[in-house]
């Protein structure tokens, strides 16, 4: 009935959640290379044992990113005390595994607070994170004192398929291939993780240089220092930051993938999906154009205990698409069917 009366109270304020419905808190923790990292707290109000930590995507924005704080105020009407802390390396769009050591140091803290209790953790993986919490939740120190349960949002399952993805918009459902624009953000990626990887056939300092402005989110000014770059430094610079690539760029993508194969297959989470014991609750945009659905159902098919809802009002950053208010409806009452099973699962 709370659940409910939770849906209904934000229906009727139009999703606009008033700062006197819960507490924020900024702190920092001491991380794994022992520099003080920030760390976002929203308390509920209402009393409670629940507790959501919110492991971040690759994104420059980190523990400021306007939607997961959104997010993170959201789940406070339900009755969580939701921790949002910055992940170091997934803030440079560091896609390594080095992010699963810091997961389960981030969990080992925040598990043993006195304002949190550890038998009722959810733990949440919004894109990228989402795999590399999967592999965490495999960690010696998180299976000590696991999560009641795992949430992912917009997770990736298979790194090959979603670096052709990225690069070429494409992939397969049922046995048919489908191809869409993908997001720009996606090549900017790539390019950063596996530039000193990259023979341009010259001098990459350059490109180099714009991709990090990117990444730093100075775009106006990486967009001013590409009129300054020669012809064929700007032909690569400007595919790989606007997302349309061109021949030249689609060329040191397949090398990448050949040269590296055995270390994109490390990322991917899918060799250990079949291991996953925690519930795993699965949520995807099927508007999604940085990370494809299909890969939602693959982590559906191999988790052994997983609940999956792919909804067609959603892409990877939140409400996408215009369609009729039967279907909207429609599509709401499946949500709210998930989302309901997933608040009675970590609350029991």
């Amino acid at each position: 009935m709370k659940f409910f009366l939770a849906i209904i109270s934000l229906i009727f304020k139009k999703g606009k959640i008033s700062k006197k419905n819960y507490t924020f808190k900024e702190e920092q923790y001491l991380g794994i290379d022992n520099n003080q990292v920030p760390m976002r707290i929203y308390y509920s109000k209402k009393y409670t044992h629940k507790t959501i930590i919110i492991f971040l995507g690759a994104s420059p924005d980190g523990e400021k990113h306007k939607s997961l704080n959104f997010l993170a105020k959201a789940l406070t009407q339900f009755g969580y005390n939701v921790f949002v802390p910055r992940i170091p390396p997934l803030m440079q769009l560091d896609i390594s595994n080095n992010n699963v050591d810091w997961m389960t140091y981030i969990y080992s803290l925040i598990e043993s607070r006195d304002d949190v209790n550890s038998r009722y953790i959810t733990a949440v993986g919004i894109s990228y994170g989402g795999g590399m919490l999967l592999k965490a939740s495999l960690d010696s120190k998180m299976e000590k004192n696991p999560p009641k349960s795992i949430l992912l949002y917009g997770a990736g399952c298979n790194a090959d398929t979603i670096l052709k993805f990225i690069t070429k918009g494409e992939f397969e459902y049922n046995g048919e291939l489908s191809k869409i624009e993908p997001h720009d953000w996606g090549l900017t990626v790539f390019f950063h993780h596996f530039i000193d990887d990259i023979d341009f056939g010259f001098d990459k300092n350059n490109i180099k240089r714009i991709i990090q402005l990117r990444i730093n989110n100075e775009k106006d000014e990486s967009l001013r220092q590409l009129k300054l770059l020669n012809d064929p430094e700007y032909k690569i610079a400007n595919s790989i930051i606007s997302g349309k690539i061109i021949p030249e760029v689609q060329s040191l993508v397949d090398q990448v993938m050949i040269d590296k194969s055995e270390y994109i297959t490390d990322l991917s989470c899918k060799p250990i999906c079949k291991q996953v014991n925690l519930k795993t609750f699965i949520f995807h945009g099927a508007n999604d154009n940085m990370i494809p659905f299909t890969e939602s159902v693959q982590l559906n098919q191999l988790i052994p205990d997983s609940n999956l809802l792919v909804s067609y009002l959603f892409g990877h950053k939140g409400l996408s698409g215009r369609s009729s208010i039967l279907f909207k409806a429609k599509e709401a009452f499946r949500m709210l069917k998930f989302f309901y099973q997933f608040d009675k699962y970590n609350a029991s």
